[in-house]
């Protein structure tokens, strides 16, 4: 069969993704069209790309010298610009400082100086990350290796270099119909980017909003280079991950309304498959330590506020998305993840086999399960997910 696919935001608990899509390939299935949100889009731009299941087992187990790759994820941010520390609200506190018997010259000096000296430690960079930029960490290592990824790209088993693709050009150049989500804290609203919606989005940049857990990863800004989306400039606005407004949005997938055609363009597949990240599926073979994290990787007590932070985000849209799942349970794929968190990129080499072979696992029993149930009938599907969608999408400004 071919299935339309929507994969959930899980973070680092989305490493289960590589073992289902392997089990779904070994069976002889393929996908049409590709949805996903945070950490889901980054399975479906890489499927996109020609990677299929080998390509993501291959980067589960990327290494940069013997930690994997995706640790570099959180990274803490580097030094900022000089204008950066001008325009900033630290900056703007120590001027409000008045030194008695110090002239307004000397005292500017001193204040550069002070802030330039608390920038130089690191955990002063994040908190400032943290005030000014809207995250906590870092991720520019996550587009530098999606460009890498990318470019590794396969279109008929011919190589192609696709890391500095548009979603338009990506759609031309493989034919795959790939749709992201995110969330335009600006302007308060959810946007599917694909080659209709926001074609001069690059794919890598469309990934990185994304991904982007408000608190944890800093806001990405839309670019006037980007244009515009659905007819709309953007310019200036801060996109943070998908999943603030809907983490598992399979209704677009479902509905027959023709706003939402219009957006996620015509079904081009047998049926649709979602796949969902369960935080109550205990993962066999699944062994987590509380050992902290060694000195030169993320501080132990900074990831810990990074998953509350991202739990705190789970929990706004958590109740919205039970409804879509309670819907077409039918549908979705429940892939194990419990006890792992969204910041767990540190999973050792035996934690990731075990969570891609439950990731096998699960989707080997769902499809089984799929070939003996009676599904509801499309019409009455297409109904709840038809309303559930408007609501969604809704209008723009």
């Amino acid at each position: 069969m071919r299935f339309d696919l929507v994969f959930e935001g899980g973070g680092a608990k989305g490493m289960v993704f590589a073992g289902a899509i392997q089990e779904l390939e070994a069976q002889g299935h393929s996908f049409g069209r590709l949805l996903g949100t945070s950490a889901g889009s980054i399975t479906a731009a890489l499927l996109a790309s020609g990677s299929g299941a080998a390509g993501l087992l291959a980067a589960l187990g990327e290494k940069e010298g013997d930690r994997s790759v995706f640790e570099g994820f959180m990274a803490t941010p580097a030094p900022f610009t000089e204008e950066e520390l001008q325009r900033s609200a630290l900056r703007e506190l120590f001027a409000d400082i008045d030194l008695p018997l110090v002239s307004d010259r000397l005292e500017a000096k001193i204040d550069d100086a002070l802030v330039r000296a608390l920038m130089s430690r690191p955990i002063f960079r994040s908190m400032f990350s943290f005030v000014e930029l809207g995250g906590w960490y870092a991720s520019h290592r996550l587009a530098e290796w999606m460009t890498e990824r990318l470019d590794d790209g396969r279109v008929n088993g011919r190589p192609v270099k696709m890391g500095k693709l548009t979603l338009r050009q990506m759609y031309e150049v493989t034919g795959v119909d790939l749709s992201i989500v995110a969330t335009d804290t600006t302007h308060s609203s959810l946007l599917i980017l694909n080659h209709r919606t926001a074609p001069d989005v690059p794919v890598v940049s469309a990934v990185h909003m994304s991904m982007s857990i408000p608190l944890v990863w800093q806001e990405v800004v839309w670019k006037k280079e980007w244009g515009q989306y659905r007819g709309e400039a953007l310019a200036g606005a801060r996109i943070v991950d998908g999943g603030v407004l809907s983490n598992f949005p399979l209704e677009l997938f479902v509905s027959d309304e023709p706003q939402v055609i219009e957006l996620m363009g015509p079904p081009d597949a047998d049926d649709v498959l979602g796949l969902l990240i369960d935080e109550e599926l205990a993962v066999p073979g699944l062994v987590l330590s509380e050992a902290p994290s060694e000195p030169d990787g993320p501080d132990l007590g900074q990831r810990r506020t990074a998953e509350r932070l991202k739990r705190l985000v789970a929990t706004v849209v958590q109740a919205r998305d039970k409804l879509v799942i309670d819907a077409f349970e039918h549908l979705v794929v429940r892939l194990p993840a419990k006890g792992i968190a969204s910041t767990d990129f540190d999973l050792s080499d035996d934690n990731r086999a075990a969570l891609t072979v439950a990731g096998q696992e699960a989707m080997r029993a769902h499809l089984a399960r799929r070939a003996l149930g009676e599904p509801p009938s499309p019409e009455s599907l297409a109904v709840a997910a038809g309303k559930m969608a408007t609501r969604l999408v809704g209008k723009r400004r």
